[in-house]
């Protein structure tokens, strides 16, 4: 189409030329006028021609789409008869699907019922279960703490059948430790020993034992035991004679043998045993007529201490054996104590002479370095103090090394050597006084530790005597009296010390302050 413009266009212009060529005679007008009018019919065909060309282009193009419009027509037809097909299939695939949903359904409900009622009889089940565990659990605990009492209580407890009782109990604790105790054997074997302990309290037994005598080991003795309120035993071989008493000391103990008995007292513990043995000789030979002999059994019936102090035999002490009873009564806090109290000891001992080297100062000292100062002589001063290693020499040596500058300079080096030599005087005074106020705390504890423990040997004994309790209590005190006896003299030491400390930097801030204004007079 733009070509047969321009041949248009380019046949106007023709034409146009041409009639301002030949302006004068009318026939070359017609002439050109049948010329530009062919020309025009020319062009007019030529158009013709391009433009059907065009339709022929257009009608090509629209035979084209059509038949492609026929073919997506074809397609989407041929693709809706497949979605026919999938939607038919869909939909009796879901109609399977729902009865087979139906039927899973019912399936599913039912089951789970099922499954429900299963939980219901499992949770049960496991709550029975944890509450039987909880107490198996509980028992167990319970027999295992029994045993770690009792096992805790046998070394002070009656000491015939010890060994035995220990070795029992301990197997028995042993195995509640497991992993997978047999706590059924372990209660059976504490409740056995409980039987045994109960046994030995109400029978007696008399025989021929083995027993150690004072300090003599391995003594074959003639052994008499009521109960477990009268156990007398006679050596066979001299005649010695012992008795198991009840204690209330504060060891832990309940019962303890003794040997340094009065003569009466072991007399008759002697006739009784020997006197024992003529009976059951007789009661063996069977039926004699004549009645039983009598013997007298001396019997501790109030079983507390002031009838086993009654019966001792008493003896004097020395004074270095009172000392260590005294200690001992005092019990396992005493060697705390005794620790803070020599601890205490030495670091008195090295504060008094820390102070005794650092802290003198001597008159002579003092007068030979006021001469120096005063000839102006400083080094040989300086060379004095240094001679002269005391806390003092070293604070005026400060002063002198900055004499030949200016009084700001030595009040500085002062300054640094107060705060240099102070700290070493008082090194250690702190803890010398944390010490003076531990030891009473130690003391109260010694003293709480000791009272718990003789209201468990009360309960365990029992008393009669109100005297039993004021003696365990005066016991218990021992601790107290111990950490007050070391803290009164540790804080009467750190007194004295601090006071002297006190008067050592008083005089250190009195002398430097003198020897500043003799060197600097006029500041």
């Amino acid at each position: 189409m733009m070509n047969s413009r321009m041949k248009i266009f380019a046949a106007v212009l023709l034409s146009s030329a041409c009639a301002f060529a030949w302006p004068g005679s009318s026939s070359k007008e017609e002439k050109a006028a049948a010329e530009q009018a062919r020309i025009q019919d020319s062009l007019k065909l030529v158009e013709l021609k391009n433009l059907q060309r065009e339709v022929d282009a257009l009608t090509r193009i629209r035979l084209q789409k059509a038949d492609s419009l026929e073919k997506k027509e074809a397609a989407h037809w041929t693709k809706r008869y497949a979605e026919s097909q999938l939607t038919e299939e869909h939909q009796n695939e879901t109609r399977e699907l729902d009865g087979r949903y139906s039927k899973l359904s019912t399936d599913l409900g039912r089951v789970t019922e099922e499954v429900m009622a299963s939980k219901d009889v499992t949770t049960d089940a496991e709550e029975k279960a944890k509450s039987d565990e909880s107490a198996y659990d509980a028992l167990h605990t319970q027999v295992r703490l029994s045993l770690e009492k009792t096992l805790g209580e046998v070394t002070g407890d009656y000491p015939v059948g010890m060994d035995g009782r220990l070795v029992r109990l301990k197997g028995a604790q042993l195995e509640a430790d497991r992993q997978n105790p047999n706590t059924l054997s372990v209660t059976r074997t504490y409740l056995e020993d409980l039987l045994m302990r109960h046994q030995m309290t109400y029978s007696q037994s008399y025989g021929d034992e083995v027993s150690m005598v004072g300090k003599r080991p391995d003594v074959k003795v003639k052994r008499l035991r009521l109960g477990t309120i009268f156990l007398g035993e006679v050596a066979s071989d001299n005649g010695e004679v012992q008795a198991l008493l009840r204690t209330g000391a504060l060891q832990g103990k309940i019962f303890e043998w003794n040997s340094a008995l009065p003569l009466e007292m072991a007399a008759s513990i002697k006739t009784a045993v020997t006197g024992s043995a003529t009976n059951l000789t007789s009661e063996n030979a069977a039926a004699t007529s004549a009645a039983p002999v009598s013997v007298e059994i001396p019997l501790d019936i109030l079983q507390n201490k002031a009838v086993k102090n009654a019966i001792s035999d008493t003896k004097e002490l020395t004074w270095q054996e009172e000392l260590k009873d005294w200690f001992k009564k005092g019990g396992i806090v005493m060697y705390p104590l005794l620790l803070a109290a020599v601890f205490a000891i030495l670091l008195c001992l090295e504060r008094f002479l820390v102070l005794m080297y650092r802290g003198r100062s001597g008159r002579r000292f003092m007068k030979k370095l006021n001469a120096f100062v005063e000839a102006k002589r400083y080094e040989d001063a300086a060379n004095l103090c240094l001679k002269k290693c005391s806390s003092l020499s070293m604070v005026l040596f400060a002063v002198l090394n900055k004499a030949n500058e200016n009084r700001d300079a030595a009040e500085k080096s002062l300054q640094e050597a107060l705060l240099r030599e102070q700290p070493k005087l008082e090194r250690r005074m702190s803890l010398l006084a944390a010490i003076g106020s531990i030891a009473p705390l130690l003391g109260l504890l010694g003293t709480v530790t000791g009272i718990i423990t003789l209201f468990t040997v009360i309960t365990e004994v029992g008393t009669n005597d109100a005297r039993v309790l004021a003696g365990g209590i005066s016991e218990a005190l021992v601790t107290t009296e111990a950490g007050l006896v070391i803290a009164i003299p540790v804080m009467i030491l750190h007194g004295l010390l601090s006071e002297k400390i006190d008067r050592v930097i008083s005089e250190f801030y009195v002398q430097s302050m003198s020897l500043l204004n003799k060197i600097f007079p006029s500041a």
